[in-house]
């Protein structure tokens, strides 16, 4: 007994099962890549294939892509637009205390239909600004509104005879 404690406890000992815990800890590492993600651990024996709706899944409202006829992705949005956004933020920000539908009714004529029904159930107490803190910045499509709290990032689409209509609201916070 007391000849294997020695031997444990030696250099070598020690060694041994350091190197013996780190081959375990990368054979359980292998284990864990080698198990798939859709909640089948293999048990089929078929590979089945992991979806990637949880990861894809549009979380807001704002997006790079831009398929309307009224984009204005490679050149300045004319003033126009830039003055609309101005109004649209102006009745975001909620400044009649308005309940949740009479407010969607006060912003609902800035907004393209899409968006506009992405918007029903919001709370506007949930509009994480008071007021606007400067001057719109147009950036292509988009027009970038600083508030006391963040930016508020609108795109804009022109539709039927020069009516700008925000098509996607995003926030950053500052």
């Amino acid at each position: 007994m007391n000849r294997a404690l020695r031997i444990i406890f030696s250099r070598y000992g020690i060694v041994v099962i350091i190197l013996v815990l780190v081959l375990g800890v990368i054979a359980l590492a292998n284990r864990r890549q080698d198990t798939p993600l859709d909640g089948t651990n293999g048990a089929d024996g078929s590979e089945g294939e992991a979806t990637s709706e949880a990861v894809t899944a549009d979380d807001g409202f704002a997006t790079d892509e831009c398929e309307e006829d009224g984009c204005f992705t490679d050149e300045e949005l004319p003033q126009e637009a830039v003055d609309r956004a101005a109004e649209f933020a102006e009745a975001w920000l909620n400044p009649n205390g308005y309940g949740a539908q009479g407010w969607l009714d006060s912003i609902r004529p800035f907004l393209t239909d899409d968006t506009a029904d992405l918007m029903e159930g919001v709370d506007p107490e949930t509009v994480p600004a008071t007021e606007v803190a400067g001057e719109p910045a147009p950036d292509g499509s988009k027009v970038g509104i600083p508030l006391d709290t963040g930016t508020l990032t609108l795109t804009m689409v022109e539709v039927g005879g020069g009516d700008w209509l925000v098509s996607a609201i995003d926030w950053e916070q500052s």
